[in-house]
């Protein structure tokens, strides 16, 4: 699917890489376009900036000058050398005597490899020697792990924690759909209440939907062709 959707550039290079995002031409696919547009709201949301360039292929990144004119550097995807982060053991840049072990880099790779680590050096061993990574630790973890097991949870989990979720959009629509202004007391009363009117979390998960799904009423006029009455024959106009 993926050679079907992009020529050229596999799309995890893409992720992390804005730049790479607008001037690659793919066919506009639903799950690659879901997967983008995930990514691209987790390194919003998360806070993440410059952070996630880390995740950059060399062999592709936008503003990694020597992949211009050295197709060389794709070679070494099949070894296993991709993103930055691929070049790091135990929190250092690794030397070329241990990549040459690792994924078998020969003699003629040295002057690359001095590319790469002096392009790490200049623009992000700052940014990753930072001591709280943020939700990208957990992702970082996650591409090393040997272990299948939870990761869609673990993922979700990481996310929770390090995005600030408000429900102030949320409180603003039920405003807006019932022309009303709900004072912030009685709103943390609401959404406290979710949680203390029983003790079933299944119940508490489907009194917390009910709360945050919120129904925007249809213009009548939209189904039944004619006025701005409510849908509801409840005698209002205007209602959406």
């Amino acid at each position: 699917i993926e050679v079907d959707i992009i020529k050229d550039v596999p799309i995890m290079a893409l992720l992390a890489d804005t730049k790479l995002q607008k001037t690659t031409l793919y066919t506009s696919d639903f799950m690659y376009d879901s997967l983008l547009n995930s990514w691209n709201e987790i390194i919003k949301r998360c806070k993440l900036g410059k952070l996630s360039n880390i995740l950059r292929w060399c062999a592709y990144d936008s503003e990694f000058v020597p992949n211009r004119y050295d197709d060389q550097f794709k070679r070494w995807l099949s070894k296993g050398l991709t993103t930055y982060y691929s070049f790091i053991h135990k929190g250092a840049f690794s030397s070329f005597e241990t990549l040459q072990t690792k994924y078998g880099l020969g003699k003629d790779d040295f002057y690359r490899y001095l590319q790469v680590r002096h392009y790490f050096h200049q623009n992000l061993k700052t940014i990753y020697e930072k001591k709280d990574l943020g939700f990208l630790q957990i992702f970082l973890t996650l591409t090393r792990s040997h272990s299948q097991n939870n990761i869609i949870s673990r993922l979700y989990k990481g996310i929770q924690q390090f995005t600030q979720v408000s429900t102030e959009g949320i409180k603003k629509r039920w405003e807006k759909e019932g022309n009303m202004v709900i004072p912030p007391d009685s709103w943390a009363y609401i959404c406290v209440l979710q949680w203390t009117i029983t003790g079933s979390n299944t119940w508490r998960e489907f009194s917390w939907k009910n709360m945050i799904r919120y129904f925007l009423t249809p213009i009548q006029k939209r189904h039944q062709g004619g006025g701005d009455a409510c849908w509801r024959l409840c005698g209002v106009t205007g209602a959406n």
